[in-house]
C-alpha cells in the first residue's frame, strides 16, 4: 500500500469515527441536580427513560437533563440500585422527542471503542481507546459482564457510553464502581436493572435470611469428597424469624459449605452468589453440622 493509500485510510477511519459520534451525541445527555459536579446520561427509550450512574444523582428531587440542543428537561427519579450504582430517571414533560442508543452485547477484549459525555458544562467530549478485560458474571441464569477500557475518562464522565466502532452501546462507564478506573457496566447489567426499576421501582434480589462470619473448617469435614477442596466456610450465626432460611431448616451453628455448587469460604463469596439470584428462585445449599453434609434446596425471597 502507497504512502498516500495509507494516509487516505486514516483519513476515512478517522471520518468514521467523528460520524459515530455526530450520529450518536443526541442520546448522551447531561444530568443536573443542582450540584457543581454532573453527570452523564444515556437515552434508554424514545419514551424519555434515561439511565446515569446513581451516584452522579445526589437528591432525589429538583432534577432535569440538558439535551444536546442545550435545552433543560425536568425529569423524575423512578429508582436507583445501590448494588450496581444505577440510577433510572424520566422525563417529566409529554411529547419530547428523543432517540436511544442501540445496544449490544456483543463485547470482546481488544475491540476499539469510544466514550461519549457531556460533563459540567463544557459540552460534548469523546476519547477513544480498547476494550482492556470483559469480565463475565452470571444472573439468574443470564450472562452479564464488566469491561474495562484504557480510553481516557474524566470527572464527568459517569454515566457515559461505552460505543463499539458500529456506534453501538456495549456498556455505561462508571468511575466510582471502578474506584477511578475505566470500569462499564454491560448492557446485560443495565437492561436487568433498568427493566426492573420501571417495574417494581427496585431490584428484586434474591434474600436468604442468614447472618454469617468466616470459619476454619473443622478436621472432620476434610475427608468428606464435597468439602476436601475448601478450608474455610461461613458459620451460621443468626436466622432471621420467618426467613427463607428458617423456614427452610437452617440453624445457628451450621457452616455454609456451597451455594449452588460453588464452594463459600467468604461473606463476598456469598454475597456474590445472592446478587446473582433473583427473588422466588431456587437455590441448593450445602451446610455442615456435626460433621455430617447435606444439601437443602432454599426459595429465596425479596430483599428489602
Amino acid at each position: 500500500m502507497s504512502e498516500n493509500n495509507e494516509s487516505n485510510g486514516i483519513a476515512a477511519f478517522s471520518d468514521e469515527l467523528a460520524l459515530i459520534v455526530e450520529k450518536n451525541a443526541p442520546a448522551v445527555v447531561r444530568v443536573d441536580d443542582g450540584s457543581r459536579l454532573t453527570a452523564t446520561g444515556v437515552v434508554w427509550s424514545s419514551e424519555g427513560v434515561i439511565v446515569t450512574t446513581s451516584h452522579g444523582v445526589e437528591r432525589d428531587e429538583d432534577l432535569a437533563i440538558q439535551t444536546f440542543d442545550g435545552k433543560l428537561h425536568p425529569v423524575t427519579l423512578v429508582g436507583r440500585d445501590a448494588d450496581t450504582d444505577i440510577a433510572v430517571l424520566k422525563v417529566a414533560e409529554s411529547g419530547v422527542q428523543m432517540k436511544p442508543l442501540e445496544t449490544t452485547d456483543r463485547a470482546r477484549v481488544g475491540n476499539l471503542v469510544l466514550t461519549l459525555a457531556r460533563p459540567g458544562q463544557s459540552g460534548l467530549h469523546s476519547t477513544l481507546g480498547i476494550i482492556s478485560s470483559k469480565t463475565e458474571t452470571e444472573r439468574s441464569g443470564q450472562l452479564e459482564y464488566l469491561l474495562t477500557t484504557d480510553a481516557d475518562l474524566y470527572p464527568g464522565f459517569s454515566g457515559a457510553p461505552l460505543l463499539d466502532v458500529q456506534g453501538k452501546m456495549v456498556g455505561m462507564i462508571n468511575l466510582m464502581f471502578g474506584r477511578g478506573k475505566g470500569i462499564a457496566l454491560g448492557t446485560p447489567i443495565l437492561s436487568n436493572v433498568i427493566n426492573s426499576i420501571l417495574k417494581t421501582g427496585r431490584v428484586q434480589r434474591g434474600f436468604l435470611g442468614i447472618r454469617t462470619q468466616q470459619a476454619i473448617l473443622p478436621d472432620i469435614y476434610l475427608a468428606s469428597e464435597a468439602t476436601s477442596k475448601q478450608t474455610k466456610a461461613l458459620l451460621i450465626v443468626q436466622v432471621e424469624p420467618d426467613s427463607p432460611a428458617q423456614k427452610q431448616g437452617l440453624f445457628v451453628g451450621d457452616l455454609l459449605l456451597a451455594f449452588n455448587g460453588a464452594t463459600v469460604e467468604t461473606v463476598e463469596d456469598l454475597r456474590k452468589q445472592l446478587r446473582s439470584q433473583s427473588a422466588n428462585s431456587e437455590v441448593t445449599l450445602r451446610l455442615g453440622a456435626g460433621g455430617t453434609v447435606r444439601e437443602v434446596k432454599v426459595i429465596l425471597g425479596v430483599e428489602v
